[in-house]
């Protein structure tokens, strides 16, 4: 009978000592964008200002821009507004099709003569997908992993 529970303990210690399985999957890709004139007024917030609804979103694909709409999604364009307590922010989740190395590019169409390119550093390791950093029309304006994707766009 001691053997057997000293074989049952050593079973039980040798399971508790391998390591844990991942479970779980980040996807933090969001990046929010507070678009002021020149003035410093919120273009979401002023009469004839954006509006998210004349807006659509293209990821790059192979080397080709596919508008994005997902229709069962409750953003269905890959957009949306948050009021913050500084205004209101466009909310754009970013496509994760790596272009080279490590970036992925995404337009937002304000109208049919009207967009601008957002880039991204997507760190992609197991299971994980993180944008590290936010370019805007070529301009670096986010870089580091420990505070949350916030900037702001003059237009």
């Amino acid at each position: 009978m001691k053997k057997l529970l000293i074989v049952l303990s050593l079973i039980l210690i040798a399971g508790c000592s391998k390591d844990e399985k991942i479970c779980c999957t980040i996807i933090d890709t969001g990046v929010s964008i507070k678009y002021i004139n020149k003035e410093g007024e919120n273009l979401f917030e002023m009469d004839g200002g954006l509006n998210v609804a004349d807006m659509n979103i293209y990821h790059k694909i192979n080397n080709e821009w596919v508008r994005y709409f997902e229709g069962n999604l409750d953003d269905p364009k890959g957009i949306s507004t948050v009021e913050r307590e500084d205004g209101t922010y466009l909310v754009i989740f970013p496509g994760t099709t790596i272009v080279e190395n490590n970036y992925s590019e995404t337009k937002i169409e304000f109208s049919e003569s009207d967009s601008d390119i957002l880039k991204t550093e997507v760190n992609k390791k197991n299971s994980n997908e993180i944008v590290t950093k936010v370019w805007y029309n070529d301009e670096l304006k986010w870089d580091g992993n420990q505070s949350e994707r916030i900037i702001e766009v003059v237009k």
